[in-house]
């Protein structure tokens, strides 16, 4: 190859105007792709707007099926100019990532931060071209970010693009263009986390915004009910919970904290559970004190009984609330999603 592309950019870069064949007047004219132009390729794919990539159809072959078997094509000989011209529907910016996936080193790789727009149009192309691969890296991808576990939701975070807060909504739209069911549940979950006024500002689909918005006051309504029941208890119901007084007045204390901040309860899935935050707050508080009364014993095994039952009651609640998760957005349940994904 006697061109080398750039590590790593996503966009076209500016292009010059190119003609076919310097030999024909009439010949169609194209810009030029600097990044991905190389003298020795043998085929130029033309965008639907007129950007020309001179590439290699070897490399087109190995990495997507389409390209395998180019027979069935009504494609121009090379001619004069050395390389066959074809002209594709697709978009400059479709285009343009699909081929720095194949040239650029590092481009994309599953588990690597990309711009959610390079994701679609990676999607969009390795889709139809059958570019089995990479299709497949990005939909791991994907679900490493909306996983169907509860336990890997929080893990991934960092793959998101921190100036995209509306990156859920671009994963629906991915997720029901390109057929992966699998991240809907937990995209839409995302989602739910917006606050509604922003969300009306940032989407315009009305049925969504419905969904969305009354799926949100349906999670906060099962947080209070099923997550975080055993705070909302009269009585504890641990019966080694010798200091009912204490229990209570430590409940009352979380009930408070969670009540300061109203529109984080949606998001209780991409934070800490309660009983964990406060198991924490107390070994934190008890590695200061260097003191100790005469109910110091007591004190820490009525915490630690009511804890357990806390924790169990919390846990339980939470995954009863995961395992609805689908439900709350009107689609089939976690087994029926992964199923028809496979």
């Amino acid at each position: 190859m006697s061109a080398a592309p750039a590590e790593s950019d996503p966009a076209p870069r500016p292009a010059k105007r190119q003609r076919t064949s310097e030999n024909d007047p009439d010949a169609p004219s194209y810009e030029m792709d600097t990044s991905l132009w190389f003298e020795d390729g043998n085929i130029v794919l033309v965008s639907a707007q007129g950007t020309g990539f001179r590439v290699h159809l070897g490399i087109l072959s190995l990495n997507a099926e389409f390209f395998r078997d180019m027979s069935g094509l009504a494609l121009p000989d090379r001619g004069e100019a050395g390389f066959t011209l074809l002209h594709v529907t697709d978009s400059t910016r479709d285009l343009s990532h699909f081929l720095h996936a194949f040239y650029t080193r590092a481009y994309f790789y599953t588990g690597k931060p990309t711009h959610y727009d390079a994701l679609d149009s990676m999607l969009r192309m390795s889709t139809k071209y059958l570019a089995q691969k990479l299709r497949s890296d990005l939909i791991k991808h994907l679900i490493m970010i909306y996983p169907p576990e509860m336990a890997k939701v929080r893990i991934h975070q960092h793959l998101i693009d921190p100036d995209q807060k509306c990156h859920s909504l671009y994963a629906i739209a991915m997720a029901r263009e390109h057929d992966i069911p699998d991240i809907l549940p937990t995209a839409f979950y995302f989602a739910s986390t917006i606050s509604p006024a922003t969300l009306i500002q940032i989407h315009s689909d009305a049925s969504d915004l419905v969904l969305i918005t009354s799926t949100r006051e349906k999670i906060i309504n099962a947080a209070y009910r099923d997550a975080w029941g055993w705070l909302f208890q009269g009585k504890s119901m641990s019966i080694m919970c010798f200091r009912k007084r204490l229990c209570q007045g430590r409940r009352l204390n979380v009930i408070h904290r969670i009540a300061l901040h109203p529109e984080q309860v949606p998001s209780l899935f991409l934070q800490d559970m309660p009983h964990q935050a406060e198991r924490a707050r107390q070994d934190s508080s008890d590695s200061e004190s260097e003191s100790e009364d005469e109910y110091g014993d007591e004190n820490d095994r009525v915490y630690s009984t009511c804890l357990g039952e806390w924790r169990a009651s919390e846990e339980s609640g939470y995954k009863r609330m995961w395992l609805n998760l689908p439900s709350y957005f009107k689609l089939p349940g976690w087994e029926a999603l992964l199923k028809n994904s496979q």
